[in-house]
């Protein structure tokens, strides 16, 4: 079986196996990337990221949800952690998005980070790479906490999903998502706190000298509910 051959004609087996290939890194992993190269730069990547609790599963299959909607073919790609001890992934993720799997242009793929720091897998970003070229429109992908250094280069638009309430934990985090955030998502805004911290992020939007024509905006979504979801999925294509 050519796997790369196979990728390029839309064979999901093949997808599932390319992706296999490269994570583990087998001798078939640079000929298959080689050859699905030229053919990678149609999909547009959203990373997803935020502090661990935030919700960013949810958002991830609520948003997937809306493209789909709107007739885009969507790949997933869940970062999960991996256990220093065993080595293995809980890879929860895949359970939390368990509907769209039945949906056959929906691609889900749970990595573990396999000590890899910064979020995502080494392997991440040739996955994507994979994914495109099957010929996804939109590739998201999730990550473990907040990924900072990886998803900026790895996504066309980063994401990041608050909850309100985290008190100092939010002081911690600010000043690295705050360079790497070109949209907010306050999830869980029904919750007392959610009006203050749109108020905290924008004060440090102010202050940072180091702002492009796009001011990141802050949208604020229940993903649970799918409340704010459509308006999030308008925000992204905006940028």
């Amino acid at each position: 079986m050519d796997i790369a051959a196979e990728v390029l004609k839309g064979n999901r087996l093949a997808l599932s196996r390319a992706i296999t290939a490269i994570e583990n890194e087998r001798e078939t992993a640079t000929d298959i990337m080689k050859a699905l190269y030229p053919h990678t730069g149609n999909a547009y990547v959203l990373g997803i990221t935020g502090p661990p609790g935030a919700g960013k599963s949810t958002m991830t299959d609520k948003i997937a949800k809306e493209y789909r909607k709107r007739g885009k073919t969507v790949g997933i790609i869940a970062v999960d952690p991996t256990s220093p001890f065993s080595g293995g992934a809980i890879l929860g993720d895949r359970i939390r998005m368990n509907d769209l799997t039945l949906d056959e242009g929906v691609f889900i793929r749970s990595m573990g980070t396999r000590g890899s720091l910064g979020g995502l897998s080494h392997k991440t970003a040739d996955a994507v790479k994979v994914m495109d070229a099957f010929g996804k429109d939109i590739i998201f992908v999730e990550t473990v906490g907040v990924g900072q250094s990886d998803i900026v280069r790895a996504a066309d638009t980063t994401m990041v999903v608050l909850i309100p309430g985290m008190g100092d934990d939010i002081q911690a985090i600010k000043a690295g998502i705050l360079e790497i955030g070109d949209v907010f998502a306050i999830n869980k805004s029904d919750l007392d706190g959610a009006d203050k911290l749109v108020r905290e992020i924008n004060m440090m939007l102010d202050l940072d000298d180091h702002m492009s024509d796009w001011r990141p905006p802050i949208r604020k979504v229940v993903a649970n509910r799918g409340d704010g979801i459509a308006e999030l999925g308008d925000t992204v294509e905006e940028h």
